[in-house]
This record gives structure tokens, C-alpha cells and sequence, in this order.
């Protein structure tokens, strides 16, 4: 039997008049056309498109099998269905729907590797994303994933490689001289490691696990009172962080200054009280005020 192609596209037309609107009446109007058009990929690509920006992943989940059972061979159906397995976090499903796909493009290799990374392999998610600078992206999303799996294996070398491939394509960045600044912490060069976050606080990059790197940085080349400095800034950002505390406390008993340690270890027990590492710098301050002040008696 011939499909009616000028009242299908009637139907669509309509549906996508409405989407802005009242995505409900879009909805019905799809609904409608399905009962006479059951097997029209158009109108339930459409609808699962509808349900996939509404995030309900799961009833477009529904809708894209439908689609496949049209046409097995459907790559929007089969790649929008890995994604609607992305979003509900059913990784390996999410991979099964990606492997089925013959043709490579940014978005795909992204996504895959991205699946990849969330089941342990980061050694595939490396593998996977490194053709896609083979291809036009105008987005730094990819570099950064990359030098983050580079960062995770210990490749800290490839991925400044790659850090320094986006700077050069998409200027400086905070994140990515934040990123720059860990590999080389972890490569012992404490000096660049110091540039490249100076470089991201002037970039406007002010978490408090920056503050916390670049802390323990500037303690390294003897800017202490910039260490304390950013590390009582970590705080204010995160005052629930015990690292933070500990980090500063730490400094503090480190170059001899007791009563500011005691300070933040007091600060602490109010806003972290069950950390057993706080607990314990917290009695040895203690310990070493009361055998001070009992020597000075």
C-alpha cells in the first residue's frame, strides 16, 4: 500500500508547529498519526526526538526500538538510542548501540569514549579519541577529555602535548593551564607547574581543589604566604573540604606557627567534625601547646 507522503508531511509539519508551544499536543498529534502511519520512521523519530529533550530517556528508548524494527539498519535510531543509554547511565548498553555504527564522526567518537571511560577502560577511551582531531571540531570539550585520560593513566607528558595542541588552537584557557599546572606537579616541575597556575588564577579558575594545587605549589617554591593565602580562599569556597584544612594546618606546623594552626583546627571541628585526620592534628596541636606552655611555667 502507497503511503500518503503529502498527509504524513502534513502531520509532521503540524507536530513541529506545535513543538514550541505545547510539546503535549505535538506529542498527540504524533500519537494520532502513528495510528495510521504505525510504521513511519519520520513521525516516531520524531517523537523519540520530543521525549529525548524532554529527558524522558526511557520512553525514547521505546520509540527508537520501534524505529529499528522498521528499519534495522536506522544510524539515527541507533546512535540517539547509545545516547538515550548514556543518559540513564547504562554504559555498556550505551557502547553495544555505538559499536553497531559503521561511519566515525567527532560527536560519536566523543560519546564512545566517554562510555568507555565510565566502565574503567580509559586505555580504549584513549584509543577511541584520538583519531577525532583528525576531523574539524571547534569545540576544546575533546582536548580536554583526552589530556584528562592522558592525566589518569600517568601519561603526563601526552597530555601536556595535547593541553598545548588546544592552547594553540583555542588561546589561552584556564582550564586548561589548571590541567597544564597538574601534569607538571606530578612531573616534579614545580616551577612550570607554579606558571601554569598563576596563569589559571588570573583566568578566573577558583575552586577549591585549584586553590589546594596551587597551594601546595607556591609551599614548594616558598611562597608560603600565598599557599596560606589560597588555601584559607579554599575554604571560604568549600568549607566542608577536611583536605583543605589539612593542607593549611599542615603549613602552619610545618614553618612553627602553632596558634594559627590551632585556629583552623578549631574552624574545623565546627564544619568537619568527624574527620580522623583533623581529629588527630587537632590533639597533636594541642599536645605541643600545653608541653609549650608547660616549659615556659
Amino acid at each position: 500500500m502507497k503511503v500518503d507522503q503529502k498527509k504524513l508531511n502534513n502531520i509532521l509539519w503540524q507536530a513541529k508547529m506545535q513543538l514550541s508551544k505545547n510539546w503535549l499536543e505535538s506529542k498527540r498529534i504524533l500519537q494520532k498519526g502513528l495510528k495510521e502511519f504505525p510504521r513511519s520512521t519520520e513521525l516516531l523519530l520524531f517523537m523519540a526526538e520530543i521525549y529525548f529533550s524532554k529527558k524522558l530517556y526511557r520512553k525514547a528508548v521505546g520509540v527508537y526500538h520501534k524505529v529499528l524494527k522498521v528499519e534495522p539498519k536506522n544510524e539515527t535510531a541507533t546512535f540517539q538510542l547509545a545516547n538515550a543509554f548514556m543518559a540513564i547511565s547504562e554504559y555498556k548498553l550505551a557502547i553495544d548501540y555505538y559499536n553497531m555504527l559503521n561511519a566515525n564522526f567527532p560527536e560519536l567518537l566523543y560519546n564512545k569514549a566517554f562510555a568507555y571511560s565510565k566502565i574503567g577502560r580509559n586505555d580504549k577511551s584513549i584509543e577511541i579519541l584520538k583519531p577525532i582531531f583528525n576531523y574539524k571540531i571547534s569545540s576544546l570539550l575533546p582536548y580536554i577529555f583526552l589530556a584528562e585520560l592522558f592525566f589518569l593513566d600517568g601519561k603526563h607528558d601526552e597530555s601536556i602535548n595535547t593541553l598545548e595542541k588546544a592552547e594553540q588552537k583555542f588561546g589561552k584557557r584556564g582550564n586548561i593551564s589548571y590541567l597544564k599546572g597538574l601534569a607538571y606537579f606530578n612531573l616534579h616541575n614545580t616551577l612550570k607547574a607554579y606558571i601554569e597556575f598563576d596563569t589559571a588564577e588570573k583566568l578566573k579558575i577558583n575552586s577549591a581543589n585549584f586553590y589546594k594545587n596551587f597551594a601546595l605549589t607556591c609551599d614548594k617554591i616558598g611562597k608560603t604566604d600565598k599557599a596560606i593565602t589560597l588555601l584559607m580562599n579554599g575554604i571560604k569556597k568549600n568549607p566542608f573540604d577536611p583536605i583543605v584544612y589539612i593542607e593549611l594546618i599542615q603549613i602552619y606546623i610545618d614553618h612553627n606557627r602553632y596558634g594559627e594552626a590551632f585556629s583552623v583546627a578549631e574552624l574545623s571541628k565546627k564544619n568537619v567534625p568527624y574527620s580522623v585526620t583533623l581529629s588527630m592534628l587537632y590533639d597533636k596541636i594541642v599536645l605541643y601547646l600545653e608541653d609549650k606552655k608547660s616549659r615556659e611555667e
